[in-house]
């Protein structure tokens, strides 16, 4: 009886109880601090991922348009041929009911595909050159092609025409070779109407668009990267990069998938994968392209190791400490343990006073490092932050970060965009008249304006007190003009309304857009500044477009331009 009594002592002694709380004290906040930063990193990775999926898209996309284009051309080229639209409008001439009148058509058939031989033979990757009906009969053939249709017409082939004055088919797969082939096609145009009855199609091979399925162009990860393309309708894939085809053949893709999210895959020789479907704009294709978890995601496997050996570590070292300095406990356990309990209920600003220099005084000052830690990691984490808390915008650290990146997008690909540098008029006067809440109102209002009339493809952020600065991405002058003068007349005619008291507001707007010989993103800022600071003086309420460093265009006022 006696010895589990003091086994029972022992269990719940002071110096276990305080060793379970410091494990717990330190475990669950080390903890959560991970997850989240688990998290966050993941998120940061799969939008690198996918952004540079979806870049890699972009280009491809491209590259594709720019391979038909070359493809129409060389038909145009040959159906412009003289001895080709003669012999064709001789064909359709000539009436198929008589004998000889059959003889004489017959004839024509024979000189086009004699003629069509010629051309296919010039050209490798043409497979069969055709002469088609309107509805996609055979007419004429090179001597590869054969009489029969051996090809899926598109049921949409007018409708294609009348939109592009040219045609495609869905890919399909060649019975001989099994490599992927396509038609493409353009009409012969007979009359000054431009109504046809004939086409003049090639049957290509898609084995041409192989060297854009290259994964060498990710220079860090181009072993791992599988790419193939995407029949968007069936979900089918029909043409794979290098080394792809084993890996992705046996990957099932849902039909008309758009919604372009990151995902992971399973294939059949159970490789974990991450990958994306992103389809093309104006085909009806689409990119699929995957990445090996593993290789994606190596930083994030190594980090959450180091956290948990790290977490791991700290925590038997806390217990250790904890163990060894807990001999006994007086008057300050009581202010620990309520110090403990707000650190618990997530107040870090806990300072116990350290009221003797044995034991619990030493645990004491560990716990007052420790909460000191934590609030040091909290303290980051907020400067991590990029929203502003008043306006719910961008805050100056992250709008800077995203004028950046446009400035880079811009040096690649000369996409230029425009910034608005956005000055409320007269703000002190509504801070002095109706307080400084009246004035947080009038700030949030105002942002709220802003997400009204841009896009999504827009930034706006908080530069400073009364001051925003607004991306215009892929914007020109007018454009940029435009946009301007739009939110300057919804600040103009919205009613600010505080405690009951209808505030009027004015902005004025400066605008400055990105020059080739810019060497930084600070140049369009200064830009735009210059032009807000002439806003200022030539009576607030207004645009003023900054052209370059010494020259600017007022927004059109009274229906008029200043020219600059």
């Amino acid at each position: 009886m006696g010895k589990q009594k003091n086994k029972n002592r022992y269990l719940f002694s002071i110096r276990n109880r305080i060793f379970i709380f410091a494990v717990l004290v330190t475990a669950i906040p080390s903890l959560s601090m991970g997850l989240l930063l688990q998290n966050m990193l993941q998120t940061t990775l799969e939008e690198k991922v996918k952004q540079k999926f979806a870049d890699s898209a972009q280009i491809m996309e491209r590259e594709i348009s720019l391979w038909l284009k070359k493809r129409v051309y060389d038909l145009t080229v040959f159906s412009n041929a003289s001895i080709v639209s003669e012999t064709v409008t001789a064909y359709l001439k000539t009436p198929e009911k008589k004998a000889d009148h059959s003889k004489k058509r017959l004839q024509h058939i024979k000189i086009l595909e004699t003629y069509l031989s010629t051309l296919q033979h010039q050209f490798k990757n043409y497979v069969r050159i055709f002469v088609l009906s309107r509805t996609g009969s055979v007419i004429a053939a090179s001597e590869s092609g054969g009489r029969a249709r051996p090809f899926p017409f598109p049921n949409d082939c007018i409708e294609q025409i009348s939109d592009k004055q040219w045609f495609k088919g869905n890919a399909y797969i060649d019975s001989r070779d099994k490599s992927p082939l396509i038609l493409i096609g353009v009409p012969f145009f007979l009359d000054q109407l431009y109504e046809y009855e004939t086409l003049l199609a090639i049957e290509v091979r898609l084995t041409g668009l192989l060297p854009l399925l290259d994964p060498a162009k990710f220079r860090d990860s181009g072993d791992w990267t599988y790419e193939s393309l995407v029949d968007i309708k069936t979900g089918r894939q029909f043409l794979y990069g290098r080394g792809a085809k084993k890996v992705l053949n046996e990957i099932s893709l849902a039909p008309s998938d758009h919604s372009q999210k990151l995902r992971e895959y399973v294939n059949g020789r159970g490789e974990r994968l991450m990958g994306l479907v992103v389809p093309f704009r104006e085909l009806e294709w689409g990119l699929f392209i995957t990445e090996n978890y593993e290789k994606a995601f190596s930083g994030l496997i190594n980090a959450r190791h180091r956290n948990i050996i790290i977490l791991c570590c700290f925590t038997v070292l806390m217990g250790i400490v904890a163990y060894l300095l807990t001999r006994q406990i007086m008057v300050p356990l009581s202010a620990l343990t309520k110090g403990a309990e707000r650190v618990a209920e997530g107040d870090l600003d806990v300072r116990l006073p350290v009221y003797r220099n044995d034991e619990i005084g030493f645990a004491t000052t560990v716990f007052n490092e420790m909460v000191a830690k934590l609030k040091l990691s909290q303290t980051k984490l907020e400067q991590l932050a990029t929203i502003d808390p008043l306006t719910g915008l961008n805050n100056r650290k992250r709008v800077m970060s995203i004028l950046r990146d446009h400035y880079k997008y811009y040096r690649r690909y000369k996409t230029g965009f425009s910034v608005l540098m956005i000055d409320v008029d007269h703000f002190k006067d509504v801070n002095d008249t109706y307080g400084h809440q009246a004035g947080d109102t009038v700030l949030k209002q105002v942002a709220e304006i802003f997400n009204e009339n841009l896009r999504n493809v827009d930034s706006a952020g908080r530069y400073g007190g009364e001051e925003f600065l607004v991306i215009l991405a892929e914007s020109g002058m007018d454009e940029s003009i435009q946009a301007a003068e739009r939110i300057r007349k919804a600040v103009a005619s919205h009613k600010f309304i505080h405690e009951d008291q209808e505030i009027q507001v004015h902005i004025c707007v400066g605008i400055g857009r990105i020059q080739k010989q810019d060497g930084d993103e600070q140049k369009v800022v200064k830009r735009a500044d210059m032009a807000l600071y002439r806003a200022k003086n030539e009576g607030r309420n207004r645009v003023v477009y900054q052209a370059d460093d010494d020259q600017q265009r007022d927004a059109p006022e009274a229906g008029k331009y200043l020219s600059p």
